[in-house]
């Protein structure tokens, strides 16, 4: 079952904020598919990168949730196993065309990492 509003709202809102606590730096759960994901879309060095899920976290809202649905809504890639997973789809105007991003949240002691899965042309 995909969670409530409410919680995609509190997730989208942690996700800013460990974007905005690294000074933009977040990491990558599955390092080849979303590299390549990247470069599909021409974001080739870190600052395009870091503009980019700035940018979509600013137009993802709630309503965008897509997913995952149960057994596949936590993460298996190590470092970064057993996280909730949030997908969404949303019309993005920076991109011009439909946007899918899946991303986790890994708490350590005292900070929230952004865990990006995919970044991508939406594919449905």
């Amino acid at each position: 079952m995909i969670l409530s509003n409410k919680e995609s709202v509190a997730a989208l809102t942690a996700a800013k904020q460990a974007l905005e606590d690294y000074r933009g730096k977040f990491w990558l759960g599955n390092l080849p598919k979303v590299e390549r994901e990247f470069h599909e879309l021409d974001l080739l060095d870190e600052s395009e990168r870091f503009m980019a899920i700035d940018i979509a976290l600013q137009e993802i809202t709630a309503t965008d949730r897509c997913g995952p649905e149960p057994p596949h809504d936590v993460s298996d890639h190590p470092p970064f196993r057993n996280l909730q997973l949030y997908a969404f789809c949303w019309n993005s105007a920076e991109f011009k065309k439909r946007m899918y991003m899946k991303f986790a949240l890994a708490s350590d002691c005292t900070k929230t990492k952004l865990v990006v899965y995919s970044f991508h042309e939406s594919r449905f």
